[in-house]
């Protein structure tokens, strides 16, 4: 198959997307949310991230980037000025309606790339589910909580409770890809008190309750800042091989998926 000229669907032709499924079935659709990220990162950032670690990820692979999905679930952050949410149910209809038509013209493989981290999957995972059990279709999601789980362990400096939102990890990843956006010295370091069974950092292991926020209760927690965890050890050296291992831990799931999973289409309609 020739190198794709555009990896961005959106980018090419109609007669483009044809040709490329006589060839391939997989699709990466990159979902991701504009929230806040404390003083010293954009936005956009888990957009941004997303986005790409995509590109990267299709350039290596020679795979299609559906149109990304900037918005995502983020109500406890409209404690900070500038965040959008959608509500979890328009996030997963989002979902199921981007996937399914995506199916009703062939794609058999669907990789979902979630920038949002813990916060978008609940609705993503639901939809997920529902388009896989309608369609047949073959879905998955990568999270950096999860593809990139061993490579975060081995570079992460700060101390239990040190990741978690506007942290070390994405910072460096934003440091690396996106320096005219960030502003380093304004980084902070905020690890909360709490009780041993609320430890919201997916690198420490032990026992958890999983609880919920709410504006209020976020924005004591963040220190009317945005920072949950340590942006104080973030460097673009961390980031640039933090970036590079997501992308090759993905890259080497897609060519599985090329290579070994068999998919037989069914309900393949038209979403209304």
């Amino acid at each position: 198959m020739a190198q794709l000229k555009h990896v961005w669907l959106q980018e090419n032709k109609w007669e483009d997307v044809e040709n490329y499924l006589q060839k391939k079935k997989t699709i990466i659709v990159p979902f991701g949310s504009v929230e806040q990220h404390a003083k010293h990162l954009p936005l956009g950032t888990d957009a941004f991230l997303s986005q790409l670690i995509a590109e990267d990820v299709a350039k290596k692979t020679n795979t299609l980037i559906a149109p990304p999905l900037w918005v995502g679930w983020a109500p406890h952050h409209m404690a900070y000025t500038g965040t959008i949410t959608l509500r979890p149910e328009t996030l997963t209809s989002m979902v199921e309606d981007m996937c399914e038509s995506l199916i009703y013209h062939g794609f058999e493989k669907i990789i979902l790339i979630n920038g949002h981290r813990e916060a978008n999957l609940p609705p993503i995972k639901i939809g997920m589910t529902k388009v896989r059990n309608k369609t047949g279709a073959f879905m998955a999601i990568a999270d950096p909580f999860y593809i990139n789980a061993e490579k975060g362990k081995e570079l992460s400096e700060v101390e239990e409770g040190g990741i978690g939102h506007a942290e070390e990890l994405e910072a460096s990843q934003m440091y690396h890809l996106l320096p005219y956006l960030c502003e380093p010295s304004a980084s902070v370091k905020n690890i909360p008190s709490h009780h041993r069974f609320m430890q919201h950092d997916p690198l420490v292991q032990g026992d958890k309750m999983i609880t919920a926020s709410d504006v209020a209760t976020y924005k004591e927690a963040t220190k009317g800042i945005g920072v949950m965890g340590d942006a104080t050890k973030a460097n673009p050296e961390k980031g640039k091989a933090y970036h590079e291992a997501v992308v090759n831990n993905i890259a080497e799931f897609i060519d599985y998926c090329d290579g070994e999973v068999e998919v037989s289409l069914r309900n393949q309609d038209i979403p209304l």
